[in-house]
């Protein structure tokens, strides 16, 4: 079984018409997105038992000799494909973000399009990773560094929305109990979806969120952009 529907994508993203030719970096980083984006499209479909990384490069287009020229391991593709996905959502949030907050009260947009995040099938499927990883003492040490990096830049970005975060322990408090509480009803959803506790648990963050936070709040001037690309190795 291969996964379908991202090699139908990478016939529309790069059409057969001559192109200029391009240099040896602009190969190797068009080939580790390729192995990046077929990573997670593999995690969607066929979870990480399944994702070998045969199936990735198959999937990618790629020899699976050119997954080792880029990631030492199985656990460092599985690493980087994670950041990947980190440094994409971040960016689409701040978009989606700075697009709603002018005709809404911001802190309740910034929720309601935390939550459209968090229910992003690929963060899903990265999820499932850290279960995987709890056995498994390479992707533990490989995946660990990238969600600490991860965790300290959604605080960042917390902050420079809402500065309250970072001055006041009960606005600190209520951003972490919504990211946890977010995080805990994703990793349920892929077994049971109950949209009536969902529904309920947004709107508890959302009346809890107005009555600590002020009602004026100018969206950022510029969405996050993403972090330098890392080579993950181990």
């Amino acid at each position: 079984m291969t996964c379908h529907f991202l090699r139908a994508s990478y016939s529309l993203r790069v059409p057969s018409a001559a192109k200029p030719r391009r240099s040896q970096e602009e190969r190797r980083g068009a080939t580790r997105v390729a192995l990046l984006d077929a990573t997670l499209a593999c995690l969607v479909e066929l979870g990480y038992a399944r994702t070998s990384t045969t199936e990735v490069a198959r999937t990618a287009g790629v020899s699976q000799g050119a997954i080792f020229k880029h990631f030492a391991t199985k656990s460092a593709l599985m690493a980087a494909a994670t950041e990947s996905l980190f440094d994409t959502l971040i960016v689409r949030f701040g978009e989606a973000f700075a697009r709603d907050a002018e005709g809404d009260e911001p802190v309740v947009v910034a929720i309601r399009r935390l939550w459209d995040v968090f229910c992003h099938p690929s963060l899903r499927a990265v999820y499932s990773l850290f279960a995987e990883a709890a056995a498994d003492d390479d992707l533990r040490s490989t995946l660990g560094p990238v969600v600490e990096r991860h965790s300290k830049r959604l605080l960042s970005l917390a902050e420079s929305l809402f500065p309250e975060i970072a001055t006041s322990p009960a606005h600190r408090a209520l951003f972490e109990a919504v990211l946890f509480a977010m995080q805990g009803a994703t990793l349920q959803r892929p077994v049971y979806v109950d949209t009536a506790r969902e529904r309920a648990m947004l709107e508890s963050f959302e009346t809890a969120a107005r009555a600590l936070f002020p009602t004026t709040h100018s969206p950022p001037n510029h969405p996050p952009t993403p972090a330098p690309a890392r080579e993950v190795r181990t």
